[in-house]
């Protein structure tokens, strides 16, 4: 298919954000006649995001709010914009998404879209918290021509806050699968070396949660629920990232007295071999966008154990690929982790396991993202479009 060349920005407000969300799908993307450049802070992956073939252009970022630092950014910003031409700008994450709307807007970019990874605001959040991000989520709108979600949940709430005039659209989120069909099986016999290498028994199961420690990611309840766990069968849990809670997380976990079954990882990049090497993945959080670690959990035939919360049960469906329990029941959870790991429950989890990664070829490739995006994009780059019309379609997704 012949496509008219279009150059794309993405920003957003630091590069981990690139590296971990976007380069697998902008690989995809670059395949359809793109140009696809990225904005961020560095934080020191700028290196590797160039070594994939991007230009990536530096400017310091706050991700909290400091009006006196995001006014110097936005006017940074505006500068490179006017300078660059971009058909689109399209940016990521909360705080990227308020100032380099804002810059795009008064650089008289053409088409500015922003995605939502998960809102900023959620049920539970603090009120002001709640109010603050909402007004900021719902200012920044203003500034843009097009608002993307990851998930469906997400996108309802989006159509109530946004200007009738701004195009909503169901982006989703999805995994490079190629990528990982690719990536190095791990024999069995090297299996049993490298958990002995962690001081893990072959025999025992092992559970794996990778994700920030951060407290939408809720590290207290795993920790508290493995505190009341009570099984014939010896297990172990690996957490994997590091954060601002990591070291309370830690203090808990030795309060909890049970430092003998956790193992915290810090930053890990051997994470596909992480979940080769475990029996479940599990995710306790209070919110997502769509989990990417429980999505590549899925395309390894991972049986995923995950909290009933915003984006994670739009990919995890209960009994068919997994189970979902309710936020913060930490009885609940304990109890599913308990029968997970008795020997007893080990064909259901096998169907569990094949059932995951056909969820994930049938609906949560980058390939389809990608696809999608193309679609999205090149709809509201002509100057056929009409809004209305658009809007329409993409409540049938």
């Amino acid at each position: 298919m012949n496509h008219k060349h279009v150059k794309v920005l993405h920003m957003s407000t630091i590069d981990l954000t690139i590296k971990d969300m976007l380069l697998d799908k902008m690989d995809e993307l670059r395949e359809l006649n793109y140009t696809i450049d990225f904005l961020s802070d560095d934080t020191g992956l700028v290196t590797e995001i160039e070594g994939r073939g991007y230009r990536h252009i530096t400017v310091s970022m706050s991700r909290k709010i400091k009006p006196l630092k995001d006014l110097i950014s936005i006017m940074k910003i505006v500068k490179i914009l006017k300078n660059e031409k971009y058909d689109i700008v399209h940016t990521h994450a909360a705080k990227a998404g308020v100032i380099g709307r804002i810059a795009a807007k008064i650089a008289g970019v053409k088409m500015i879209i922003h995605t939502s990874h998960g809102l900023p605001f959620y049920q539970g959040q603090s009120s002001i918290k709640n109010f603050v991000y909402k007004g900021l989520e719902r200012m920044a709108s203003f500034f843009s021509h097009a608002y993307f979600s990851q998930n469906k949940e997400d996108l309802n709430v989006i159509r109530k806050i946004v200007p009738k005039r701004i195009i909503t659209a169901y982006e989703g989120n999805g995994i490079p699968l190629n990528k990982i069909d690719k990536h190095e099986k791990i024999a069995t016999s090297r299996k049993a070396e490298l958990l002995q290498n962690m001081g893990i028994n072959n025999n025992e199961f092992v559970f794996l949660m990778g994700a920030r420690f951060e407290g939408v990611k809720n590290h207290q309840m795993l920790l508290r629920s493995i505190a009341n766990l009570k099984t014939d069968r010896s297990c172990k849990f690996l957490l994997a990232g590091t954060g601002d809670e990591l070291e309370s997380m830690k203090l808990l976990a030795e309060n909890l007295r049970i430092t003998d079954k956790v193992l915290f990882l810090g930053y890990r990049e051997d994470m596909y071999d992480l979940i080769q090497l475990c029996d479940a993945v599990i995710l306790t959080s209070e919110k997502e966008g769509i989990p990417r670690i429980l999505m590549e959990a899925m395309a390894f035939n991972k049986p995923v154990l995950a909290t009933n919360v915003l984006g994670t049960k739009e990919l995890v469906v209960h009994n068919q690929t997994g189970e979902l329990v309710e936020l913060n029941d930490i009885e609940g959870l304990t109890e599913t982790m308990s029968k997970w790991i008795s020997e007893n429950y080990r064909l259901e989890l096998e169907q569990f396991a094949k059932n995951s990664r056909e969820r994930i070829i049938s609906e949560f490739t980058e390939a389809k993202v990608a696809a999608r995006l193309d679609v999205l994009y090149r709809d509201l780059i002509s100057k056929e479009y009409d809004i209305n019309v658009m809007n329409e379609r993409q409540r049938s997704y």
